[in-house]
């Protein structure tokens, strides 16, 4: 198309524009004069800008229905910090409390060796009906059971300094050998039938060692003791520090003797010669047996005394500028060095 025709083009369609419609033809306007006497009419001029958009929002339903709407949402979350939140903060409060308890409950085998054994002394593993020949330096876990026939005895010897004895003819069932991270134990032994000699090293608050025969339990702090139970009649004797025979505390030098379906006596007896010297004559074992176990690991063998008389037989191990690290018959133990005396090389 040339410019000329272009210019045509536009031409009529100006004038097309210019032509009033049908519609707009058969319409009726006011006159100016008629106009111009009119007041102001929103619909012409439009609203007036709105000052407050939240004073406009009441002005339909839809306003009513916003606001209560936000005001709701802020109320709920309101009530969730201030109310739920706790709850929440307190929930997991808990939970890191229960996850800090099962921590401190974590268990472990408690570490208990069979030292020495005389005669033929036999065990049924835990989870097992099978009996075989017990050998030294046999790891012992909870549920074993210990035997010995007439003339054999065994040495338990625990990681803790605690030292047992299983007599001749006896059987000793090993419920319980555990401990925590947090340092507590639990030693439970239970004797069907026989003797029990005890060296028990001196336990913590949370720790227990307690012996069952028969009916009643045995319940030890830290001391020198045995239990003896022939189906019938249970004998519990103490040579150094004192055990709770149920109710009784029995002393040093001291015994209990009950039957089956008699109640325990209040007051404990004097405890019988021949006992005292068994007592005796098994804590001299197992404090040699001890002495030998810590040569053979050091190759040395050291006494530490202390200004109030006390002896300490053990290992050196090392020392700081306030105590002395010091590997006695019963456990490592930390000494003041100014509550020392002297020390002494014994081996």
């Amino acid at each position: 198309m040339s410019e000329l025709e272009d210019q045509k083009h536009i031409e009529a369609l100006e004038s097309l524009l210019r032509k009033p419609s049908k519609v707009t033809e058969n319409m009726e306007f006011p006159k100016w004069e008629e106009v111009s006497n009119r007041s102001i009419r929103y619909d012409f001029e439009g609203k007036p800008k709105q000052t407050s958009q939240i004073i406009s929002f009441f002005r339909k339903p839809m306003g009513y229905a916003t606001v209560g709407g936000t005001l709701f949402a802020i109320a709920a979350s309101i009530l969730f910090v201030f109310l739920l939140k706790p709850t929440e903060t307190k929930t997991l409060e808990v939970t890191s409390s229960a996850l800090s308890e099962k921590k401190r409950s974590i268990l472990s085998p408690l570490h208990v060796t069979v030292s020495q054994i005389k005669g033929k002394v036999f065990v049924i593993p835990a989870g097992s009906v099978t009996t075989v020949p017990l050998v030294e330096k046999y790891q012992l876990t909870s549920g074993d059971q210990i035997s010995t026939e007439t003339g054999s005895q065994v040495d338990l010897h625990f990681e803790t300094g605690s030292w047992i004895r299983v007599s001749s003819q006896s059987e000793v069932v090993v419920d319980t050998l555990q401990k925590t991270n947090e340092g507590s134990l639990s030693q439970k032994f239970s004797v069907k039938k026989g003797k029990l000699f005890a060296s028990v090293s001196k336990l913590s608050k949370d720790s227990e060692f307690i012996v069952q025969a028969g009916e009643h339990l045995t319940q030890v702090r830290g001391t020198v003791f045995s239990v003896t139970y022939d189906g019938v009649t249970e004998t519990v004797a103490v040579r150094e520090g004192s055990v709770a025979f149920g109710d009784l505390i029995i002393n040093s030098k001291q015994q209990a003797i009950v039957k089956q379906g008699e109640t325990i006596p209040q007051i404990a007896s004097q405890v019988s010669p021949k006992e005292d010297k068994e007592l005796k004559a098994f804590y001299t074992q197992a404090m040699l047996a001890k002495e030998s176990m810590l040569y053979k690991e050091h190759s040395r063998l050291e006494l530490v005394r202390l200004e109030d008389g006390t002896e300490l037989r053990g290992v050196i191990l090392g020392q700081t500028e306030t105590h002395l690290h010091f590997q006695g018959l019963d456990g490592q133990i930390e000494i003041p060095i100014q509550n020392i005396l002297e020390t002494e090389k014994i081996r």
